[in-house]
């Protein structure tokens, strides 16, 4: 199995497809790299990375252009023919299993939340992911989650923390 890291910016905002009854999330992120030759000509090149993952994650609406990520999961290479270019090109995709949000915004999502429905305390992972409360098919379609100061927000059955916005 090949594992792969990357820290880059999102080229463009996240997108939700669905192939076959299933429901995944897509992006690129960029990573560049710059250095100066012994001439002193700076120089920059950057690499594209498609990044999948299974589910719509509940960090979607931060997964936006411009947005620095982490991102961690399983390599896949692929050789491509572009038409537009007309030569053979390489690429890399990285079936994503970890997300973390890097820089932007304030942390929305405090780190210790409680179940609402049971009381327990739950830890929130930075990338606001709570794996305790991923449970098997019987899992509730989401939970109720509040912060110490009674802020309210839910859990999908993925684990993906976020907060609630509705009516009661």
């Amino acid at each position: 199995m090949l594992q792969g890291i990357a820290i880059g910016h999102i080229g463009g905002d996240a997108e939700v497809k669905n192939t076959n009854g299933k429901e995944f999330t897509t992006f690129r992120i960029a990573h560049s790299d710059r250095w100066t030759d012994e001439a002193g000509q700076s120089h920059e090149t950057t690499q594209w990375i498609d990044c999948v993952m299974n589910g719509r994650p509940g960090v979607l609406d931060y997964l936006k252009k411009g947005q620095m990520v982490f991102v961690s999961g399983s390599l896949v290479c692929r050789i491509y023919s572009s038409a537009k270019d007309r030569c053979m090109k390489a690429g890399v995709t990285i079936n994503v299993r970890t997300l973390e949000l890097l820089g932007g915004r304030g942390d929305e999502i405090p780190s210790v939340l409680f179940d609402a429905n049971t009381g327990s305390q739950v830890e929130v992972k930075k990338w606001f992911n709570v794996p305790s409360l991923v449970r098997g098919e019987d899992q509730p379609e989401f939970v109720p989650l509040v912060s110490r100061s009674q802020e309210r927000f839910i859990a999908d059955r993925n684990g993906w923390v976020q907060k609630f916005v509705g009516e009661d």
